[in-house]
């Protein structure tokens, strides 16, 4: 396969979803409801998160939804801060995140870098923990473009993000592959008529993402051999 723009989702993509995000869950629950076992529990169920085993369930808000849905869910039960607060403390534990790569990710894109390729991050999570997240990964120069939830495009599974990577670097829908570990991600290649690659380092299983996708790979590693 030959493409001039390779497009990546971030979460459960580049990094392990749930051994990245099981645990800093479990703390920001703890945090927010003061200790509080009701409330814990309220806020994990709405959440779709299971406490015990510290990881979300298929249809979690978290995995597929933005920040917005996210907030307002679990504002609630939020004991400690709502609205501006609630927000500001959630950026600032997101920024500090280290994430569980699902491969040498800085092996694996100054290799994709090498050949030429656009990269770019295409996120439903906010613009600037991704950008600090990839930064932390020693990955975040091998970008060409990162954009989140709230950089003015959208969010998957509409197209507005995929479409301002196909303009800003004057390239054809042909062109470029999407490559994401959930439906949104697949489904919103398939609108912009990009072709899609499912990988399997997310929550959802190879029969939910084949649907949508051209291609499935086991994970982002593969994506070189796939290549050539």
């Amino acid at each position: 396969m030959t493409f001039k723009g390779l497009l990546f989702d971030k979460d459960g993509t580049l990094f392990h979803f749930q051994e990245s995000w099981g645990e800093w869950m479990s703390q920001i629950i703890n945090d927010l409801t003061a200790g509080s076992t009701r409330d814990k529990k309220m806020m994990a169920k709405v959440l779709g998160f299971d406490l015990i085993q510290k990881t979300f369930h298929k249809d979690s808000v978290f995995i597929a939804g933005v920040a917005g849905e996210f907030l307002s869910i679990i504002e609630p039960y939020s004991c400690r801060l709502k609205g501006d607060a609630l927000r500001e403390f959630i950026t600032s534990k997101s920024v500090k995140l280290i994430q569980v790569p699902v491969t040498n990710l800085p092996k694996l894109f100054a290799q994709l870098k090498s050949q030429n390729i656009l990269l770019g991050i295409a996120t439903n999570d906010c613009e600037e923990p991704a950008k600090s997240q990839l930064e932390s990964a020693k990955i975040l120069d091998y970008f060409d473009f990162v954009v989140g939830c709230d950089s003015g495009y959208g969010a998957k599974p509409e197209t507005g993000q995929l479409i301002e990577f196909l303009n800003i670097f004057d390239l054809k829908s042909h062109e470029v592959a999407m490559i994401g570990d959930s439906t949104h991600d697949l489904k919103a290649a398939q609108k912009a008529k990009i072709y899609s690659v499912g990988v399997l380092t997310g929550v959802a299983e190879e029969k939910e993402l084949m649907p949508y996708a051209d291609k499935i790979l086991d994970s982002i590693e593969s994506i070189p051999s796939w290549l050539r």
